[in-house]
């Protein structure tokens, strides 16, 4: 029986390393392992080398992921005209860029240690300072208000993407894993002395009953653009 020595001759050739493409390779192990798994030494595997080889594109893993935080940020569809007015267009930017990141894992970890300025988020930045600028928030707290907006999308972005991998680990839908959750809530009020906790045994129907998960999102970001718009000249 003949064997096929390797040869390296015969092996199909690397595709040739650049800053894309580690960034890319990344982003696909991010997708597939999640985010904290994503070492430096796991990128260069996948795209057979050695991790010294990364380093002539990226300083350190924190760069790295601050540059594949920006290339999931290409991703999200900037609102037209068509998408309504100023306040249409700006609840459907973040409700986009929410979306996207929960598709990325704990990838929104990036943004909670400092500014990103990628071309992609600096792209999302201007669109959501324009529209804020449009809607009647003054220049002197824009930024102020682009921040609040910053961390509410991070913050619904990482609940979501928690929401997600407990989906994939549990094999369950949303809506099961969402009455699995009330029904563990009601039953820890239930055993609760009503003296010592009257207010969460008063609301007891409504702490465990949490309805639909994206009219609750629309309701939070309403609140939270109502606010902006009532401290306009603050």
């Amino acid at each position: 029986m003949s064997t096929t020595r390797d040869n390296p001759r015969t092996r199909p050739a690397k595709a040739p390393l650049s800053r894309a493409a580690v960034v890319t390779a990344a982003l696909a192990l991010v997708d597939e392992i999640g985010f904290a798994a994503v070492t430096m030494r796991r990128v260069a595997q996948a795209l057979d080398t050695g991790p010294a080889s990364l380093y002539v594109y990226v300083s350190d893993r924190d760069e790295l992921m601050a540059q594949v935080y920006d290339l999931a940020l290409a991703e999200v569809e900037l609102p037209g005209p068509a998408d309504g007015d100023w306040r249409a267009r700006l609840e459907s930017l973040v409700g986009r860029a929410v979306g996207v990141l929960a598709g990325h894992d704990d990838l929104a970890m990036v943004a909670l240690t400092g500014v990103q300025t990628g071309t992609n988020a600096l792209r999302l930045t201007e669109e959501m300072l324009r529209l804020l600028r449009e809607g009647g928030i003054d220049d002197a707290h824009c930024a102020w208000a682009a921040d609040l907006l910053d961390q509410h999308v991070i913050s619904s972005a990482l609940e979501r993407a928690g929401w997600l991998r407990d989906q994939r680990r549990q094999e369950a839908t949303e809506q099961a894993m969402i009455l699995k959750a009330e029904r563990e809530l009601d039953s820890v009020i239930e055993a609760l002395p009503p003296a010592e906790f009257p207010t969460l045994h008063a609301l007891r129907g409504s702490l465990t009953t949490t309805g639909d998960s994206d009219a609750r999102a629309e309701w939070k970001l309403r609140v939270i653009i109502d606010g902006l718009l009532g401290g306009a000249g603050a």
